[in-house]
């Protein structure tokens, strides 16, 4: 799955551009707009919104010598692309529930790279940072099990690996004399899954 774009995975049209686009805004855009958040032609996108304000699915507001287009959110199809808008939501949701459900808790978990800043495709891992806490040794049978039942649950849910940079408590100190891209994207990038916050835990380092 294109986490960017989770909905591609039914169409990559620019249709489906356009609905998203709507969808995740609740201020009417002019079509110029629409076409610079979908990534489309104005062209193009102007025949799309035009087709759409004729099923009923996109409402067409005059403005001056303008128009704005919103999303009809009391459409019968609207919830379907509302919920192809919010699917990366749903992806970090299920992942923070996942990671709490855990018997032993991890002292960090989050998510990072592309994932996390919305410009994977369908060939970019879902990469997981994980601190496994003291009492739970690499070898552990319990705690290798939460982690293989992440990453397959996240093979899952969207077709992607999840490449998964496990470290202990007693290996974070390590991470100084590393190579830093890791952290780097971790300080940058992380989205908290569970545990200690990414920012807590890197500025301690």
């Amino acid at each position: 799955m294109n986490v960017a774009k989770p909905f591609e995975a039914l169409s990559s049209g620019v249709d489906l551009d356009v609905l998203v686009a709507l969808a995740s805004s609740t201020t009417p855009r002019s079509g110029r707009e629409v076409a610079r958040r979908a990534g489309r032609s104005v062209t193009g996108v102007q025949h799309v919104l035009d087709r759409l304000v004729e099923h009923g699915l996109v409402h067409r507001l005059e403005a001056g010598r303008a128009f704005l287009y919103s999303l009809n959110r009391r459409h019968l199809l609207a919830p379907v692309v509302e919920r192809m808008a919010e699917a990366r939501i749903e992806l970090i949701q299920r992942l923070r529930a996942t990671v709490d459900s855990w018997r032993t808790p991890p002292i960090h978990a989050s998510l990072f790279g592309s994932a996390a800043r919305g410009d994977g495709d369908t060939g970019s891992d879902i990469d997981l940072f994980i601190v496994r806490p003291a009492e739970a040794d690499v070898d552990d049978p319990g705690w290798s099990e939460q982690v293989d039942g992440l990453a397959e649950s996240v093979r899952a849910w969207t077709g992607n690996h999840a490449g998964i940079v496990e470290v202990s408590a007693d290996e974070l100190d390590e991470l100084r004399g590393s190579p830093q891209s890791v952290i780097s994207e971790l300080r940058r990038d992380a989205i908290d899954l569970g545990g200690e916050s990414a920012r807590s835990l890197l500025g301690a380092l």
